[in-house]
């Protein structure tokens, strides 16, 4: 896959989570224009990325998606939740559509019937009296679009700036016109935020159809540089085009409410020609003046020139520059010789000025003999190089302070971005500019900063961690090497200085593993963002109605461990959806709001993740729970005599029990509960219940921050090593054996005044020999917490507690339930890890 073509999909399931999440905003306040705007950027652009590959079902369902929020947006009608529901169901399909494009670099050709369908469920939302029918910009269905509205009778008077177009331009919009062709007058008013809206007004100007000639005004006199918003658009586009309506209608159609247009009267056009507006003997002063730079006063006789250069080189800069701009235009049959022979008269005016008498009668030669020759390459060539000589001498000249007297304002210059037929902005180096040279259509950092986020493939990172994991499995040799040196070669000073060594190297890698998991970590709203149009879709279904509350969103957490949290917390969402809220009469009946809250929360608390979903519902019956799983035969008469409450709260999470009383797509099949701790299980972490009944239901789940790095300690027991994840260590203690007392088959202490029972870790994993004590005739017991209960893990010893990377046990070890894993060792020995929830 073309990393252009994943750049697209990644892209594409953000800007669908982004849809989604301001369709839902937009339910809770459906006037709310600015996420209603945000809305459509976000689609307005999702559409454009998919021009960029041949996916015609995806951009037709989003074409009519835009079209849909574009009338939405200009009230026409009015947000619904039927309208929500269309945009919605549009977004799943796009996604199904990614799929196709992620497994196969296509979309399945069976998606195009149902991409019509979708498309013309969405039009049907739109009344018709708003829209034209145009081609789609897709080529396969048509487009409603909205229409532009256009005077029918010809205003009294002509544009006001139509005097200002270049008089052989003109000539030519004069000779269209005899010709049939229709002349349209748009001005073109983008909104001040359109650059945060993906709009680049500049670039859809200058590809405005049949543009003959246009403009770039300000509609508000612009503050000095220092004090300029960079990030507003305060320009107008004024534009001749010689278009249908139809076609204008089409290019304009996402910024219609913006755009005014008006027919050109051929009369407006009736001016004299180009030589008449002309000086004499060619001096196209008057002209260039006029015509070009609207404002600038035409420039004084030769020998006023001198003073005038000192005291206004700001001001000729500017002129300069617009001449190097008219000289890049494409270029036009009709005008090209014209163009020429005024951008030389300027220039060799200006040479005499400057006592350059060389100078100016050589761009009088080179005019004369282009003219001649009909050839303009090598004009054109010396033109270039006399500016670039005159910039430079100017550019001592002009004032350091943007806010200098010399300095031109905007009412002196003006802002002019002169376009022709065959003008394209390829074509031209120069950038266009806005009164005295401000940049407008991009944000003006870009071209200073770079990107502040990088995104990483994820695989380079799992290969850093990897490496970190190698490191530290060095950096665990470390101390053996000393031991060795003191040891079995006595050599002390060697044994200091590697001790001294592993001391640094132990608090680099410490800190190459924290910056490495900090990159892995990932704000758990990764999984929270799909709760809220969860909670919408099956509390309509179910007829409740539920107020969803989000907290925490930004604990972060290691990605893989936030990864593993979506199936669990589905399932919950969905239980609690489906068995613990009411319906809002039942909720009424019980003198409750009508409304239910299921509330989602997440916070950091030491190492760990907590998360907890609790919900104002009924409650779990702990009774209701003891018969079903009777009657399931998962407990016996006597466990269901003897059990509390709270122990028949967690039968929930037993395999087959369900409380549903009907079978249905959410829930009654006995699936649910036990999948979720076995889930949370195996990303060692905790689920507990807690619930209230007629009160509502809490459901805490405990979850690491991270499973690439596993801290343990070691300890030993029938000669050999274990390790034991720290998460489950409560704490280490030594006690006599006559302290140890039998209660039926079970040994068991008193600890801190409670009771503890005890078992031997080398009964538990199969070994027919007794625990060691010591020469003070002590038992070494490992305290160890699971599932909510302490046990006494009778060992040999105790060794020290290290950081290791923990690898899954493969092939038929994998067998082996009472070990999560096994590490290795610094001595290149291989440590087994236990699991202790198994193995207890």
């Amino acid at each position: 896959m073309s990393p252009l073509l994943e750049q697209f999909l990644s892209e594409s399931r953000e800007f669908s989570q982004s849809i989604g999440e301001k369709l839902m905003q937009l339910e809770d306040a459906p006037n709310d224009q600015g996420v209603l705007d945000e809305l459509f950027r976000l689609v307005h652009t999702l559409k454009g990325n998919s021009g960029l590959f041949t996916f015609p079902e995806m951009t037709r369902v989003l074409h009519a998606g835009e079209d849909l929020l574009g009338i939405v947006r200009n009230g026409q009608i009015a947000y619904s939740r039927e309208l929500a529901d269309r945009l919605l169901d549009a977004m799943d399909f796009v996604m199904v559509m990614c799929g196709d494009i992620e497994s196969t670099e296509s979309i399945d050709a069976s998606r195009a019937q149902d991409s019509l369908r979708m498309a013309e469920a969405l039009r049907a939302l739109m009344p018709a009296p708003a829209t034209a029918v145009l081609a789609g910009a897709d080529g396969v269905a048509p487009a409603a679009v909205p229409t532009i509205s256009i005077a029918a009778p010809l205003p009294d008077s002509a544009p006001p700036l139509l005097d200002e177009v270049p008089e052989v331009i003109r000539i030519d919009a004069f000779l269209q016109c005899q010709g049939g062709d229709p002349l349209h007058w748009i001005v073109y008013s983008p909104v001040p935020e359109c650059f945060f809206q993906g709009d680049d007004p500049l670039y859809s100007a200058r590809r405005t159809p049949g543009l003959l000639w246009g403009c770039a005004r300000p509609r508000e006199p612009l503050p000095p540089l220092a004090e300029l918003d960079t990030y507003r658009c305060v320009l107008d586009f004024h534009l001749l085009t010689a278009a249908p309506r139809e076609e204008l209608a089409e290019h304009f159609r996402y910024v219609s409410d913006q755009v005014k247009m008006v027919r050109v009267d051929p009369l407006w056009l009736a001016i004299e020609p180009l030589d008449n507006a002309m000086g004499p003997d060619g001096d196209a002063s008057r002209a260039i003046g006029e015509n070009v730079l609207p404002g600038v006063a035409p420039l004084p006789a030769a020998e006023t020139l001198p003073q005038f250069l000192a005291e206004e080189a700001a001001a000729l800069d500017a002129i300069l520059s617009a001449q190097q701009q008219i000289l890049t235009l494409g270029d036009h049959p009709s005008w090209e010789e014209g163009r020429l022979k005024a951008v030389a008269a300027v220039l060799a005016n200006l040479s005499k000025a400057a006592g350059d008498a060389s100078a100016a009668s050589g761009i009088e030669a080179a005019l004369s003999e282009s003219l001649a020759s009909g050839q303009s390459a090598s004009l054109r060539a010396l033109l270039y190089a006399h500016l670039d000589a005159r910039k430079e001498s100017l550019a001592s000249r002009i004032p350091a302070q943007p806010n200098s007297p010399a300095t031109p304002t905007a009412s002196q210059i003006g802002a002019r971005v002169e376009t022709g037929p065959a003008a394209a902005p390829e074509a031209s180096p120069a950038k266009p500019v806005a009164d005295d040279g401000i940049k407008f259509g991009r944000r003006a950092e870009d071209a200073y900063n770079g990107p502040r986020t990088l995104k990483v493939d994820q695989a380079k990172i799992d290969r850093l961690m990897n490496l970190i994991g190698e490191l530290v499995v060095s950096k665990n040799a470390l101390p053996y090497l000393a031991q060795r040196a003191e040891v079995q070669f006595g050599v002390r000073e060697l044994s200091r200085e590697i001790k001294g060594e592993y001391s640094v190297i132990n608090r680099i890698a410490d800190e190459m593993q924290d910056a490495i998991m900090q990159v892995r970590m990932m704000a758990v709203s990764f999984v929270f963002q799909r709760f809220p149009r969860l909670v919408r879709d099956i509390s309509r279904k179910l007829g409740k109605d539920v107020q969803l509350v989000l907290e925490g969103e930004q604990t972060e957490a290691d990605k893989n461990i936030i990864e593993s949290l979506a199936d669990p917390l589905i399932h919950i969402v969905r239980n609690s959806l489906d068995h613990g809220l009411e319906t809002p009469e039942v909720r009424e009946a019980c003198g409750k709001p009508a409304t239910g809250t299921l509330t989602i929360r997440a916070a950091q608390q030491a190492d760990r993740v907590v998360i907890e979903i609790v919900d104002d519902g009924k409650g779990i019956d702990p009774a209701a729970i003891k018969r079903k799983a009777y009657e399931k035969g998962l407990i016996d008469e006597a466990t269901l005599e003897r059990i509390g409450d709270q122990e028949a709260i967690n039968l929930i999470f037993a395999a087959g029990l369900s409380t549903a009383e009907v079978v249905s797509d959410l829930s009654g099949r006995g699936v649910g509960m036990d999948v979720v701790r076995s889930a949370v299980e195996k990303i060692n972490g905790t689920v507990v219940v807690s619930s209230e009944l007629g009160k509502g239901t809490s459901i805490r789940i405990s979850l690491p921050l991270s499973m690439a790095v596993t801290q343990v300690m070691i300890i030993e027991s029938d000669d050999q090593l274990f390790g034991v994840p720290m998460d489950h260590v409560v704490e280490t203690v030594r006690i006599p054996r006559s302290a140890i007392r039998w209660i039926k088959q079970s040994r068991t202490a008193v600890l801190r005044g409670r009771i503890v029972p005890l078992k031997a870790l080398n009964t538990l994993l199969g070994i027919s020999i007794n625990p060691k004590a010591n020469a003070d005739d002590e038992l070494a017991v490992l305290l160890v917490q699971a599932g909510g209960e302490v046990l006494g893990l009778l060992v040999d010893g105790f060794r020290e507690t290290i950081d290791v990377i923990q690898k899954p046990l493969a092939g038929f070890l994998s067998g082996l339930s009472a070990y999560s894993g096994s590490a290795l060792m610094g001595d290149g020995s291989v440590l087994m890890i236990l699991n202790i929830r198994e193995i207890v």
